[in-house]
């Protein structure tokens, strides 16, 4: 295909874009949804490579350029939804009490393992409580409760020694080895590198 055919079939298919979706700017949501209705994307459709995968503009919220520039107060990732055709600020109900216990739940086992668990040792009574009332929220058991136990602390004996940093221990073992290998002739586990990963809103 020639340079000018290639060129008349952009421009084709951006007229047809912009005579699909006139407004340019959307907001997008689920039209079955009970409203008010959170926004779910944002959309600058003449800029998007395709629009294949979007509604038509008929389930869409026009909005205006200056609202689109606005990502402050109006183009947000959150808090804002869809009512009557415009668009309005939105707080999202909590979470029912037994997704917040289980979510707890989860954690709060993470922690006591941590803490206790690990080095044999059985959780003091105040984590058992905590830890049996989360998962009877969980469960919908319990159906007079309204709010989350409060977390325990952790014993005196689960937490780390003052003045004692993960790095200082680890330097500390580094020293080890490197004593070590004066003394032992070199192995490949003890100059072995630990790869490490880096981990990364849309519109």
């Amino acid at each position: 295909m020639t340079d000018k055919g290639l060129s008349g079939s952009s421009l084709s298919v951006t007229a047809q874009v912009q005579a699909a979706y006139p407004a340019r700017y959307y907001a997008g949501y689920d039209a079955t949804a009970t409203q008010p209705a959170p926004v779910t994307a944002w959309y600058d459709t003449w800029s998007m490579s395709s629009v294949e995968s979007l509604p038509p503009a008929s389930q869409l919220v026009p909005i205006s350029a200056a609202d689109w520039a606005n990502t402050t107060g109006f183009r947000l990732p959150a808090g804002k939804a869809v009512q009557n055709g415009g668009i309005v600020d939105y707080t999202a109900p909590p979470l029912p009490l037994a997704t917040q216990a289980a979510n707890a739940l989860q954690q709060a086992a993470t922690t006591s393992w941590a803490a206790y668990g690990m080095y044999g040792e059985t959780p003091p009574a105040a984590w058992q409580t905590y830890l049996a009332s989360l998962r009877v929220l969980a469960s919908g058991a319990d159906t007079t409760s309204t709010q989350l136990p409060a977390q325990p602390a952790l014993s005196a004996a689960a937490m780390p020694a003052p003045g004692v940093s993960v790095r200082a221990v680890q330097k500390t073992h580094s020293e080890e080895n490197a004593v070590l290998r004066l003394k032992q002739a070199p192995a490949p586990h003890l100059t072995q590198q630990i790869p490490t990963t880096t981990a990364g809103q849309g519109a």
